[in-house]
């Protein structure tokens, strides 16, 4: 019995490692505390939105949230305020991202992944720094 086990402990440790047949694609960690974010179109749609709500996680350049409306599609590109503050003395740094996963959720609901592509300046050089 216990030469058979040392057989098969052998032949478990000399087994080489395989990795998972997926291979991981986000390159940063996701931070799953909810941020409150504003989303709208960056582009003339048939129904308009502007929401504003939590996100479900989100890393540095993306976030994925849960939409009241349910229009997303993807390469959809949306304004996202990231994070959202009604708060006075807020820096609402506002990006232009594009919709990279749209998922059907229970009761028709749709959860929204958006890649950040790049932040939104408003002014003049001088306001850059």
């Amino acid at each position: 019995m216990k030469s058979q086990m040392q057989r098969v402990f052998r032949l478990i440790l000399n087994m080489p490692m395989t990795r998972p047949s997926s291979q991981e694609r986000r390159h940063k960690t996701r931070n799953k505390i909810p941020r409150m974010i504003r989303v709208r179109p960056s582009e003339p749609t048939p129904e308009e939105f502007d929401e504003i709500l939590p996100t479900i996680n989100a890393s540095r350049n993306s976030v994925y949230f849960v939409p009241q409306n349910g229009i997303f599609e993807l390469n959809m590109r949306v304004f996202v305020t990231y994070p959202y503050s009604t708060g006075h003395g807020s820096i609402n740094q506002e990006f232009l991202g594009t919709v990279t996963r749209v998922d059907k959720l229970p009761g028709n609901k749709q959860g929204v992944a958006v890649h950040l592509l790049m932040p939104i300046y408003v002014g003049t050089k001088e306001t850059i720094r």
